[in-house]
């Protein structure tokens, strides 16, 4: 009985908590895009993939030693 009430009234209270953490009458800036400069490419770009191929080949080099 106890779980069949909890599930909902723990969405309620989420929603509620999140509803009152939206500001109101703060000015939004229009969104622009991206400009591409060496910065933006090296944050946006060369971080991301190099850090999914260290992951990639951190995760090798653990499954390695774990079969041995």
């Amino acid at each position: 009985m106890i779980r069949k009430i909890f599930l909902p009234v723990s969405f309620v209270i989420l929603w509620i908590h999140s509803y009152s953490q939206a500001p109101g009458h703060v000015p939004y800036g229009e969104p622009e895009p991206v400009e591409f400069d060496l910065f933006n490419i090296i944050l946006l770009i060369v971080t991301p993939v190099i850090l999914i191929i260290i992951y990639i080949l951190f995760q090798r080099k653990k499954n390695k030693k774990k079969r041995k």
